[in-house]
């Protein structure tokens, strides 16, 4: 009951005016932000100043043992020779955390055993450093909220921390999943500040998005993203997603585009892919497609067979062989593997020998500069380190499908001898004849025309061919090549019976002059004779 009274109490000590229908929040008015910048602070009574200076110094030695651990546990996920006495060095740290906690709360209990005499920025500051240690180390939200909550009550607070808490109290309730207040609060924050932030907003999205309340969310997202290109800051992944989703639910499908195209720009993550390819095919915008598919290809994004195929089929489509064999070529070689992208470098604290940080003669921690790896997605070989699965076969397998996809990828790409090879294993997986016919076309336009007839009669002899009559065309073609006149004449023959209107009068044609050709042959020869006799 008396919580219900305190939140009763907060809810009618502020007056809203905003329009809240399109839930954007009422910014703050210049007199305000005055207010805020202007108001000077109390200062503590000597006896408080003395334990909050001792609280601060452990909470401050408790944060440099926090970032001693993390480094700690980064080490150790870096070098797995390492990684037992990394993990055993961190634990330790958590016994100095817990240790100067400690120290802190003992302070924060002298304080609290005399909490009726303190002055109101006494206690402000008091709840300030419960609070923290409540939220940081002790996982008590509800009492941090309290603390919080009791602060911004005190008159004498500082104006900075109390609007600090605001923020801090509207997190707590989201995380409670008490979305109305969480709201309320974060609006009373964004009343207040004279520096709103694009995360502000996000937050304040989010919880209407979780309200099922997606027109004010898209609102609120789309104010973020002003205040975020406004400001030349970077608008985060998560942010994107956030965006996205309202958007999805609002069924601006359209309109998603540009937003799917820039976060890709900057986070080049494979459902952003799918979904944006998704959007393109839906809009029927093929050329972009392609492209996309593309570039995931080119960033060694994809790790499905129909992502491969289709890429391959479509580069093939528009003239692009080469490309169209490469990819069929790494997914019959390749598996999903991870390699370094890039470095992300930044100062940062180190430690020495003990794991403890290095400090200068100040006893402030020093900072270099420290490179870490960025790792990403890559094709890499069947079994090697890399590989996500060491035991994974490669994205395709070497069947009748994909082998067909690249022997017509190379042929097309005038890569003959290659093409030969893959139509040689196609052979050997098919029923009919077609790829002998292909091979034998090849040879013919490498002019190996022995090899040529061997292979079109081995394709006329399996059957099951689309178009006999052109096969029987380049064997004729290929016999009359050779001069063996009388069997291109018995194929150009068979061909002439074809139902094909244009296979039956290049057959009749080729009769013609084969039998021509075989006359002047025969006088050459005849006279040759005569000459030498």
């Amino acid at each position: 009951m008396a919580r219900f009274f305190l939140l009763v109490i907060f809810l009618f000590s502020f007056e809203f005016n905003a329009d809240e229908t399109d839930g954007l929040p009422e910014l703050a008015t210049e007199s305000e932000k005055r207010k805020l910048q202007n108001r000077r602070s109390k200062v503590l009574t000597p006896s408080v100043a003395k334990r909050v200076q001792r609280i601060v110094e452990n909470l401050d030695q408790a944060g440099q043992y926090e970032e001693a651990k993390t480094i700690l546990l980064k080490e150790a996920a870096k070098d797995k020779t390492l990684k037992a006495e990394k993990e055993a060095a961190a634990k330790e740290k958590d016994k100095d955390i817990a240790r100067v906690v400690k120290k802190a709360e003992e302070e924060l209990s002298e304080l609290r055993e005399r909490f009726d005499t303190l002055k109101s920025y006494d206690r402000s500051m008091f709840y300030y450093y419960r609070a923290y240690v409540n939220l940081a180390y002790k996982d008590n939200l509800l009492g941090a909220r309290s603390d919080y909550l009791n602060l911004v009550k005190e008159p004498d607070a500082q104006p900075r921390i109390k609007l600090a808490a605001y923020y801090t109290v509207a997190q707590l309730y989201l995380s409670e999943e008490n979305y109305n207040m969480g709201i309320d609060y974060l609006r009373r924050w964004f009343k207040m500040t004279d520096e709103p932030t694009s995360q502000a907003y996000v937050l304040l999205a989010q919880a209407y998005y979780l309200q099922e309340q997606y027109q004010k969310s898209y609102n609120v997202m789309m104010a973020a993203k002003d205040l975020s290109d406004r400001t030349g800051s970077r608008f985060r992944e998560n942010w994107y997603s956030i965006l996205l989703a309202t958007m999805g639910e609002l069924g601006q499908r359209k309109e998603q585009i540009p937003y799917y195209e820039e976060v890709l720009e900057y986070y080049p993550k494979k459902r952003y892919f799918v979904n944006l390819a998704g959007l393109y095919n839906e809009l029927d915008r093929a050329r972009d497609y392609t492209s996309l598919l593309k570039t995931a290809y080119q960033k060694e994004l994809l790790d499905k067979a129909a992502e491969f195929q289709s890429l391959s089929q479509m580069l093939l489509a528009a003239g692009n062989p080469y490309w169209a064999a490469e990819v069929i070529l790494t997914g019959l070689s390749s598996v999903a593997g991870i390699q370094v992208v890039d470095q992300e470098c930044a100062l940062g604290k180190v430690l020495d020998e003990d794991g403890d940080l290095v400090v200068g003669r100040d006893g402030i921690p020093i900072e270099e500069m420290v490179c870490d790896d960025i790792m990403g997605p890559a094709f890499v070989r069947p079994g090697s380190e890399t590989a996500l699965d060491p035991e994974a076969k490669p994205f395709l397998e070497e069947d009748e499908r994909n082998l067909t996809i690249l022997a017509e990828s190379l042929r097309a790409a005038q890569e003959r001898k290659e093409a030969i090879r893959i139509f040689e294993k196609l052979a050997k997986l098919t029923e009919d004849g077609e790829a002998f016919i292909a091979i034998g076309n090849l040879y013919y336009l490498e002019n190996d025309i022995d090899s040529a007839i061997i292979a079109i009669n081995k394709g006329l002899e399996r059957g099951k061919l689309k178009n006999p009559g052109f096969a029987q065309l380049t064997l004729g073609q290929a016999l009359f090549e050779l001069q063996r006149f009388d069997e291109a004449k018995e194929v150009f023959t068979e061909a002439s019976e074809s139902e094909k209107d244009t296979i039956k009068k290049q057959a009749k044609a080729w009769l013609k002059y084969n039998e021509n050709e075989q006359e002047r042959v025969k006088n050459l020869e005849l006279r040759r004779e005569f000459i030498n006799s």
